[in-house]
This record gives C-alpha cells, sequence and structure tokens, in this order.
C-alpha cells in the first residue's frame, strides 16, 4: 500500500509538469518562442529519476522565462516520455523532432539510450545534450553530443588513484551491472589498476534494471571476499540495484572497504540505503555547496519545491542554461549552435566550470566522497585534462 502510494504521488506530480508543457505550448506562437525538447523518464523503471529531472529543468525554464527568455522569445519546453527503455528513448527523439520540431534536445542520462538514439541524433543534425557518463558516447563520430556529466574515463581515474594513493590498497574486487555504464566502468577500473600494478581479484557480473524485486548480491560479495578482495568497487546504473547492494554488503558484515559510482551517493539510493550508507565512499559529479552557483541553485531549488536538490539531477539544469547561451550567442541556427557550445569556455555551472573538449565533453574532473549523515561529504577532488 506504501509502495502504491508513492507511485500514485510520483505520477500526480509527473501530470502536473506535463501539463505545463502542454499549456506553455498552446500559449506561445512559433513566433514568439523557442521550442527545446527534453526526453525524461516519465513512466517505467527510472520514474523517480524522471521526476527529480523536471523539477530541475523547469526551475532552469522558470528562472530563464522570468528574466524576458531569449532575445524577446520564451523557451517552451516540449516534453516527451522516453518510457525508461531504448527504444522509448528512439521514440522520443523521432517525437520530439519530427512532430514537435524542437530546435535542440535535453536527452537521456541513460548512457543505453544514448547509444540507442545517437544515429538519429546525428542524421538529424540537432544539437542534444547528455548525461549518459559511457566513454564511447562522443567519440564515435556523432559531433552533436554534449556531455554535461564527467565520463567514467575520470570516475575510473579517480577511483583507482584515491584507492592506491590514499587507502593504500590493491586488490580490488568489483562488482558492476550489465549495461554499457556498469560494464564499461568496470572495464576503465580494471585498466587502470593493472595499469598501476594493481590486482583485480574477481570481477561479478549481474543483470541491470530487474526490478520486480529485491536483488541477492550475497554470493557476489562473498566471491569477492573469498578471492581475496581489500575493496570492492560497485559500478552500478540503477539507485536502487546500489541501495540494495549497501545494504547486503552491511549485512554480510562489510567484508572489505568499499567505494562506488556516482550512483552510489545521490539522494535516491542514499533514501533508499539509509544508514548502510553511512561511512561509504563513491565518487560524485560534484559536492553540493562547492560554489557560489551551486548555493544559489540549492537556494532557489528549496524555495521553489520546498525540499532539497538530487545531485544527480543538476545535470539537465546546466544543460538548459548552457543551451541558452548558446542560443543567444548563435541565433536559432543549429550548426551555428554546435560551434558555440564548442567555443564555451569557463562556464561556471552548478556542477562545475565548463569548458567544452572538441568531442562535446564540458566536465573534466570529479569528487571522491563520504557519507556521513545521509550526506555526501568531500574527501578529495579529481581533474584530468581535456581530451
Amino acid at each position: 500500500m506504501k509502495h502504491r502510494k508513492a507511485l500514485l504521488r510520483l505520477s500526480g506530480i509527473l501530470i502536473f509538469f506535463m501539463v505545463l508543457a502542454v499549456v506553455g505550448s498552446s500559449i506561445a506562437t512559433a513566433a514568439d518562442e523557442i521550442r527545446i525538447g527534453h526526453t525524461p523518464f516519465l513512466t517505467g523503471a527510472w520514474m523517480r529519476a524522471g521526476v527529480s529531472e523536471l523539477k530541475a529543468i523547469n526551475l532552469a525554464l522558470k528562472q530563464i522565462n522570468g528574466a524576458g527568455g531569449v532575445k524577446g522569445k520564451k523557451i517552451n519546453l516540449i516534453v516527451v516520455d522516453n518510457q525508461s527503455t531504448n527504444p522509448g528513448a528512439l521514440a522520443a527523439v523521432r517525437k520530439a523532432v519530427e512532430q514537435e520540431q524542437v530546435l535542440a534536445l535535453i536527452s537521456f542520462v541513460m548512457s543505453g539510450q544514448v547509444q540507442a538514439a545517437s544515429d538519429a541524433i546525428k542524421t538529424y543534425g540537432i544539437p542534444t545534450f547528455i548525461g549518459g557518463t559511457h566513454v564511447s558516447l562522443t567519440r564515435q563520430g556523432n559531433p552533436w553530443l554534449f556531455r554535461v556529466r564527467p565520463d567514467d574515463s575520470i570516475t575510473a581515474l579517480a577511483m583507482v588513484k584515491y584507492i592506491e594513493e590514499d587507502m593504500k590498497l590493491r586488490r580490488i574486487g568489483i562488482l558492476h551491472d550489465s549495461s554499457p555504464f556498469g560494464t564499461g566502468g568496470a572495464d576503465l577500473v580494471e585498466q587502470g589498476a593493472k595499469e598501476r600494478g594493481m590486482t583485480i581479484v574477481r570481477r561479478e557480473k549481474y543483470a541491470a534494471g530487474k526490478m520486480t524485486e529485491e536483488k541477492d548480491y550475497t554470493a557476489p560479495i562473498i566471491s569477492l571476499k573469498e578471492a581475496g578482495a581489500e575493496i570492492m568497487v560497485l559500478y552500478a546504473s540503477y539507485p536502487r540495484e546500489a541501495a540494495w547492494a549497501q545494504r547486503q554488503y552491511r549485512q554480510l558484515g562489510s567484508p572489505f572497504k568499499y567505494l562506488g559510482s556516482p550512483s552510489s551517493q545521490i539522494k535516491i539510493t542514499l533514501d533508499r540505503s539509509k544508514e548502510a550508507a553511512e561511512g561509504l565512499l563513491a565518487i560524485a559529479d560534484f559536492v553540493p555547496g562547492q560554489s557560489d552557483v551551486n548555493k544559489k541553485y540549492a537556494e532557489a531549488y528549496r524555495n521553489e519545491f520546498n525540499e532539497e536538490y538530487d545531485t544527480g539531477s543538476a545535470w539537465v539544469y546546466d544543460a538548459l542554461n548552457i543551451l541558452v547561451e548558446a542560443i543567444k550567442t548563435a541565433g536559432e541556427d543549429r550548426a551555428k549552435i554546435r560551434e558555440a557550445i564548442l567555443a564555451l569556455k569557463d562556464y561556471q555551472g552548478v556542477q562545475g566550470t565548463f569548458s567544452f573538449s572538441p568531442n562535446g565533453d564540458g566536465l573534466h574532473g570529479v569528487s571522491v566522497v563520504q557519507i556521513e549523515k545521509g550526506e555526501p561529504k568531500l574527501l578529495k577532488s579529481v581533474s584530468v585534462k581535456a581530451k
């Protein structure tokens, strides 16, 4: 009953934001609006993350339009459900571009969804902001993708460096899911560890996204312990699965140290794992309160929604604001918008300082954090040179 009520509440919030988008579309005309597409999770396994993204991007929308929009035109945000699936992602892009005729897209945080829609995005030639972190996404010849989160090569480097230099450990066990994010991240950790002469004692993989019941991680965790792991690196896509792994890790007596990918420290995960997450280490795209821009965003979000923001959704806020800056410079020409994004240097966003590399990566650093009283606290920042 409690779970059903939560789903009904989420559904109500989603309907509210969808109505806002429809109302905005009916009020504005083609002459006085700029149509921007957003393709979040409105249904399916990631619906709760979709609610967080909608809150973040609607806050940016309210601020932008409240300040006069772009060259006298208001932004009309066209929201299209990606259904939490890869086919749904492709369908959402097609609908946003072909039917809704959007100028640009704020698209997907799941690497698999970005991969599913990448060819279509390239064919349309439409500037598209992504939150997916698999390294390959911006390195496969698609010039229209712009990443506004640190990619997995940065995360993996930070993990390996911190394990070796700060924790003084050398025997690593990896638990990861079967998604492009989980498998690709595990590959990078293994590669980085071997380059430093460290040992990957064992890798364990589980199927990603089977959300009908709680997974049993007991066997793979015990397997890593028996292999002699001093620390477990968890590379998990889904917050619910990261929370389950954290709880079962604690139930087994914390048999080794723990270091998680960004999903281990976002609000959705910590709300589920609760005290099991206390003291655990993870990588974060950024840490709340790290800059004046971040603090102003937190205050505005709190005033708007009467709650603290979810760090996992801030990328869409930055994406819409960066896109608006590019449109101010380039006008409503997709090719010129692309050039303006690539030319952007030292832009101060909620997540950090953006300077886009030629392949479309905007952020080049992450943070190592420890969970204290349900919040990520900064231990160390790691930056890499943009490629």
